[in-house]
């Protein structure tokens, strides 16, 4: 009726080709909201980097050869970027050289370079002075100074600097890193009841009967329990990286660590285990009343942040993040006057 009234004057085709415009516009603006979105979720994990390299004030410091940089941080690593400057001899002696570039990863606080030759015109690289939009200025050293080449007679092709030598074998991965100790902040837990899982339920009706009404049921299921260690803080963890905890459990309405059991977990993977239950019931409705007895399993959730200390030698490194627990207890039966 909208269309009639503005276009009244409008054939039945004419109309008919309005509404097929409208619909396509309609599908192309849909098509384009999603690009534009999936673009800004891209451009938004992004980071620009600004580096200056020194070179050292030694004798054939410089070189022509191909130079990559590889950033590490506490959220992870970016891809190579090569440090050439077009229409400039950039790493020449005693010299200091900037470059700016956006990678597609965020590495948030930075903490290590990977410097990478691509030749074997040696160099000799003394400091990277390194910022991005999301980490402040660093100054990284050459501490050792470490020539960098592709003949082995006068360097390596690759060397990692970091900050403090305890970050030169992050990510904590298997083998290299112990978890010393899991902290929970139980003063933080957060419990909730969540639905229960009925099995069963029967409805006895004794509201005009002079006498108990009754019956027996037999009710089966599973009962589950799930545990997820999430990360939201601290150095970057290896995704095949294993420890053991205790889980946390609720004892008189409070959350608490349950000493008789630990489990083996990773970060961000659910922990997950059933167990079997099943029982026979009874229920019985007394004279002139009508009741409703189900078969259930409680379930309840607790969240708790932890903080978790990683050892390697006299190196020690934190990782943050919220525990959640969601579980089933064992069956029961629940009555209630309807």
């Amino acid at each position: 009726s909208g269309i009639n009234a503005e276009y009244g004057t409008l054939s039945s085709r004419q109309r008919r080709n309005y509404r097929s415009f409208h619909v396509v516009l309609g599908v192309i603006m849909l098509r384009l909201t999603v690009l534009l979105l999936a673009l800004f979720s891209r451009v938004s994990a992004s980071a620009y980097y600004y580096v200056y390299a020194t070179t050292w004030d030694r004798t054939d410091a410089g070189t022509d050869s191909e130079i990559y940089i590889k950033i590490h941080g506490m959220k992870g690593e970016t891809s190579w970027y090569e440090m050439d400057l077009s229409g400039v001899n950039d790493f020449t002696r005693g010299d200091t050289d900037y470059y700016g570039f956006w990678r597609n990863e965020d590495v948030g606080e930075i903490m290590c370079v990977t410097m990478h030759t691509g030749g074997s015109d040696a160099a000799l690289i003394y400091k990277i002075r390194i910022r991005s939009t999301s980490s402040g200025w660093k100054n990284i050293y050459n501490k050792k100074g470490q020539w960098l080449s592709r003949d082995s007679d006068e360097g390596i092709y690759q060397d990692k600097w970091c900050l403090n030598d305890c970050a030169l074998d992050l990510p904590i991965r298997p083998g290299t890193w112990q978890l010393a100790r899991t902290d929970f902040d139980l003063s933080s837990a957060k419990i909730e009841q969540l639905s229960p899982t009925v099995l069963d339920s029967h409805t006895m009706d004794a509201t005009t009967s002079p006498q108990d009404i009754e019956t027996e049921y037999f009710a089966s299921g599973t009962a589950s329990d799930s545990m997820l260690f999430s990360k939201t803080g601290g150095v970057l963890v290896s995704g095949s990286t294993t420890f053991t905890s205790h889980p946390v459990k609720i004892s008189n309405s409070a959350a608490e660590v349950d000493d008789s059991a630990s489990f083996q977990f990773q970060h961000s993977v659910p922990f997950r285990r059933s167990e079997p239950q099943s029982s026979w019931f009874g229920c019985r409705a007394p004279a002139g009343k009508k009741v409703q007895c189900s078969a259930v399993m409680e379930r309840s959730q607790v969240r708790v942040p932890y903080t978790q200390t990683w050892q390697r030698g006299s190196c020690t490194w934190v990782v943050a993040g919220d525990y959640t627990r969601v579980w089933d207890s064992d069956l029961e039966q629940k009555i209630v006057e309807v």
